[in-house]
């Protein structure tokens, strides 16, 4: 009881109120504990406890979004006290130690004792407050589990402990730790040895923000523990390794909920011939490339792995997308490291110029080369399916970007196109770097549509023009968002009429600033996006830049150094002071 107590009294939540009513809680209190993939309750139960995470990780689905919930979290407090059922399925996510109180001693207890009942209505008035869609908690436990033989996994635990401001911020946690600190029979797998354990990790987790749980092997209890443990998992490749089962997955009691991914270790510049074949195996959400051990890639990787990362999403907006080129330039005077970037249409070409090690500068020359100079979108056709044929454009990008695949990018990239055939937005992780920038620039009417595996793909900003659902889903930090896209920007003014007018567009005069035949195109293309999917986008970002570039139109290509040095001026004027911030520094 007096543990049940101390537990208690450890949470913010109760930390506050008389010992008294903490010790009549505690007498209330069951402790329960529950394996990765049980479910606590389903949408539809009706409340017959009321639960406190101690330790570990559950996870519901909110708006098809799956969200964490952290140590100290309340479950079934507005279900009892509003007398209703839970709304979604809430599932552990790691391994957790929960206490749960009785719905029906509960009312009478909080009659008896109203600093508790105070307690809790304040919980739920703060938890509705801080509640922001997307955003998730920086996780603090991370498991490194080796996948293949040979793997240093302890030296990259250690690396990434110094990383995390060493003790007692951040611990690694070792089998030959455990075996130290609690015998030689307490990963023995039996009842007895699994509560030492349980409390051991507990009581690690409640002394330290970061633990770094390492697996010397790919196999045994301490392995599948490690597994059961992270709330994010790491596991670890040689790059030049052929992919291979895990044997420690096989071995968990339920599916891995928590996210899984995949650091490959190979020399700087070179990349695994084996990578998607390797996230396909361990259903990874991604991966990251480390030279060991370089400095620079070790930061990198601490930071996204941490929540500390710093996320670009780049919109379409045809040559206004220029000033993407300018915002990059003044993240390189501030110093602000892009760790993920992606994007769509315009925004999917400047971001794969950053992923493959571009400059600012030598944007502006390719931009220039591309768009200016020479004219790659003057291969004109009959239009039957569109304007141009695309083959021209598709050669000049294969030109820029070569052989390069998606997943051999050092830096984590994506971009979106448009499925015509189904209405939805694709995300390219892997394959063809220059093939799927293209197909995310195919404007419908403009350009042919991409055929591939039987459905017609186009650009993305028909469904998605800022995609900053895929970044958030990534978890990797804050979420800088530019946009050059506008919401009510083809409307003449100059030309109004009170009666319709079908010809108006055709009567053009000379030096007006009308929109064309391409422009029309793009903006119809777009219309769906840049105005009903447009405010989440834009509510899921940490900054979103909107790009002072309304007057240009959107086939202005020699507007190319106007537009670099606005979005350069904006950009630094909107994130000088939210640098530290945004970085974690703050």
């Amino acid at each position: 009881m007096s543990e049940t107590r101390a537990r208690l009294a450890s949470l913010p939540l109760f930390s506050d109120l008389p010992g008294a009513a903490v010790t009549a809680l505690a007498d209330l209190a069951e402790p329960v504990s529950l394996p990765v993939g049980e479910v606590l309750c389903r949408a539809g139960d009706t409340p017959r406890w009321l639960f406190v995470l101690v330790s570990g990780r559950l996870q519901q689905t909110v708006a098809d979004s799956t969200v964490p919930i952290n140590p100290g979290a309340l479950i079934g407090a507005s279900e009892l006290l509003g007398n209703h059922p839970f709304a979604q399925d809430i599932l552990v996510l790691r391994d957790s130690q929960l206490l749960r109180f009785p719905a029906e001693a509960l009312e009478p207890f909080l009659l008896e004792h109203p600093p508790v009942l105070l307690a809790l209505s304040r919980y739920l008035l703060r938890q509705r407050e801080a509640s922001r869609p997307g955003h998730v908690a920086r996780q603090g436990t991370l498991s490194l589990v080796p996948a293949s033989p040979g793997v240093p996994a302890a030296t990259l635990g250690e690396e990434l402990v110094g990383r995390l401001g060493g003790w007692p911020g951040a611990r690694m946690v070792t089998e030959a730790h455990v075996l130290a600190e609690l015998g030689q029979d307490s990963l023995a797998g039996d009842d007895d040895s699994e509560q030492k354990l349980e409390t051991y990790l507990h009581r690690l987790e409640a002394a330290h923000p970061h633990l770094v749980y390492v697996a010397d092997q790919g196999q045994g209890i301490w392995a599948e523990r490690c597994l059961r443990h992270g709330d994010r998992v790491l596991m670890l490749v040689e790059a030049g390794a052929e992919p291979r089962p895990v044997p420690a997955l096989a071995g968990l009691p339920g599916p891995l909920l928590a996210p899984l991914e995949l650091v490959l270790l190979c020399a700087r510049g070179d990349a695994s011939p084996h990578t998607r074949a390797w996230r396909e195996l361990l259903k990874a959400r991604s991966h990251y490339y480390v030279q060991p051990w370089y400095g620079p890639d070790l930061d990198a990787l601490a930071r996204q792995i941490t929540g500390r990362g710093l996320g670009l999403v780049l919109g379409g907006g045809g040559a206004r997308g220029f000033a993407h080129i300018g915002l990059i330039r003044a993240l390189e005077q501030l110093q602000m490291p892009v760790d993920v970037m992606g994007g769509t249409s315009m925004g999917a070409f400047v971001s794969a110029l950053l992923a493959c090690g571009f400059s600012a500068v030598e944007m502006m020359q390719v931009a220039r080369d591309t768009f200016v100079s020479r004219n790659y979108l003057n291969d004109y056709t009959l239009p039957r399916v569109s304007l141009i044929r695309g083959r021209k454009f598709h050669q000049r990008l294969q030109s820029v970007f070569g052989e390069r695949t998606i997943e051999s990018l050092w830096r984590s990239y994506f971009c979106v196109s448009s499925n015509l055939s189904s209405g939805e937005a694709v995300v390219h992780e892997f394959g063809s770097l220059a093939t799927w920038v293209g197909t995310s620039m195919c404007v419908p009417g403009v350009a042919p549509p991409v055929l591939f595996e039987g459905e017609l793909l186009c650009d993305g900003g028909v469904v998605d023009n800022l995609p900053t659902d895929v970044m958030q889903a990534m978890e990797r930090g804050a979420i800088i968002a530019s946009s050059v896209s506008a919401q009510s920007d083809i409307a003449l003014e100059e030309m109004k009429s009170s009666l319709p007018d079908p010809g108006a567009l055709l009567r053009r005069q000379r030096g007006a600033s009308w929109p064309g035949f391409g422009e029309i195109l793009l903006r119809t293309a777009t219309l769906n996006s840049d105005t009903v999917v447009y405010p989440a986008s834009v509510a899921r970002s940490d900054v979103c830049l909107h790009m002072p570039v309304t007057d240009v139109n959107m086939f202005d290509w020699k507007a190319l150094d106007a537009l670099v040095e606005r979005g350069y001026q904006h950009a630094l004027q909107v994130l000088e002071p939210l640098r530290d911030e945004l970085l974690g520094e703050g």
